[in-house]
Order: C-alpha cells, then structure tokens, then sequence
C-alpha cells in the first residue's frame, strides 16, 4: 500500500459512530456496543416526520392495524402508533434499546421468552398494544411474530450491510399480509466516502431486492443532510420514501 492509499481505505471507513472500525457488516453484539456507548444519534426525539406525513397512506385510514417496525431501536414511533390505537410490534437486536423505550416512554412492561426462537419479548402492560421481539432478525419467522397490516422501515432496510439485503428480504416479505402497505425509508448517500450504515439504497436497488414480489412507487423525496452528515465527510444526503405493496 502507498501511505496514499492506505489514507484513502482508513479514511473511508469513517462511519456514523465517528470511528473508523469497518462498519458494514454489524453484527448484535456490534449494535450492542453502541448502545452501551449511548452512540444512537440515529434516534429521533419525537415520532418521524416521514410517518406522520404519510399516516394516512400507510394505514390506508383504518384503525386497528397491525403495524411492524423492523430494527426498531427505541423509536418513538412505536408509541406515537399506538396511541392511536393500532396493535404495534418491533424487532430490535439490542436489550439496552427496548428497555430504554419503555423506561424513557415511562410505560410499564413484562418481559417473557419468545416462543420458538431465542430471544426476549418485551410487552406494554398499561394496555397498550406494543411489543419489542428481542432477538436476531434473521431469525423471525411468521410462526413466530405473525403477520402485518403495515410495515414502516425507517432505516432498518439500509442499516443491513448490502450483502445482507436479499436475507433481509427472504425474512420480510414473508411478514405481510396480501394488502399490507409497507413504507420504506431509504437514503442516498456516498458509501466510498462513508462507510455507513446507512448504505446507499436507489431506486434501482429498491426494483432489485423488493421487484420481483411488490409493486413499489417512490411518494417522497427529501434534502436530509444536516450537520452529522456533514460530519460524516460526504457531500449530500438525500432520503426517499416508497410505498410497497405485493404484486
């Protein structure tokens, strides 16, 4: 390696966290770490402007949906959706995440052992319908987490290292339900500067992994770049919303 080079491999490894370990392929234990270090930026302190925008669409105006959210951390979302009544489950990797939804939320929860697989299930008990499955993702099964009115994936989707995508998809898709409406929050961004996550995720990429069993349009496109992107060492950050639906 020329010194030249050698820079460039470091220096695009610089990923959201501000280190520059070699982010792209994740795993529990490495989310795990950086809950440990409060490193969760990617949380928002207020239920997504994305969702609420795009409410009405998702839930096609119905209430008592069963509604999904994929690598779910400790959003918000998951309470804002119940609250308005609709029957809320996530999947998160990361112990620390779903207890500090509940703590942080201050809504009282049980936990017990998930049926079939390893794992946690965390439950409201203040008659709330929200669940967290704490377990491996790829792991989950319908016979395990049943099947879904509505997903929302903010960023679950782009948080998977690109080589991870189709297993990803193996696992979802078979979640939904003949109507579900599924919204999928993507970004643009430039992985040979950034390491991610996020990774990069087109429409191209949208039509590769998700064409062959939904129908897909993209309602939403939005300038996101900010300071932490800025930090990041790239240029632009743009967020794309899609509306899926199975063929």
């Amino acid at each position: 390696h020329s010194p030249l080079n050698y820079a460039m491999e470091i220096s695009r490894k610089l990923n959201q966290f501000g280190d520059y370990d070699d982010t792209t392929d994740m795993s529990v234990d490495d989310w795990g770490e950086r809950w440990n270090k409060s490193q969760t930026q990617f949380h928002v302190s207020r239920a997504h402007p994305m969702l609420e925008k795009h409410y009405t669409a998702l839930t096609d105006g119905k209430s008592s949906q069963r509604i999904f959210l994929p690598l779910c951390g400790k959003s918000i979302d998951l309470k804002w959706l119940a609250d308005k009544g609709h029957d809320v489950v996530g999947c998160e990797g990361v112990d620390l995440g779903c207890r500090e939804f509940f703590e942080e939320q201050n809504i009282p929860y049980k936990t017990e052992p998930i049926k079939g697989i390893e794992g946690l299930l965390y439950k409201a008990t203040d008659g709330r319908k929200i669940s967290i499955y704490r377990c491996d993702y790829f792991k989950l099964s319908s016979n395990v987490i049943g099947t879904f009115d509505c997903v929302w994936d903010r960023g679950s989707f782009v948080a998977v290292g690109t080589h991870m995508r189709q297993e990803y998809m193996n696992v979802t898709i078979p979640l939904l339900k003949k109507n579900t409406k599924y919204l999928l929050d993507c970004f643009l961004v430039d992985n040979k500067v950034f390491g991610g996550p996020p990774f990069n995720c087109t429409e191209q990429d949208v039509k590769k992994y998700f064409g062959k069993t939904c129908s897909s349009r993209k309602i939403d496109t939005k300038n996101a770049f900010g300071k932490w992107q800025e930090s990041w060492g790239i240029k632009s950050f743009v967020e794309e919303v899609y509306m899926l639906t199975l063929k």
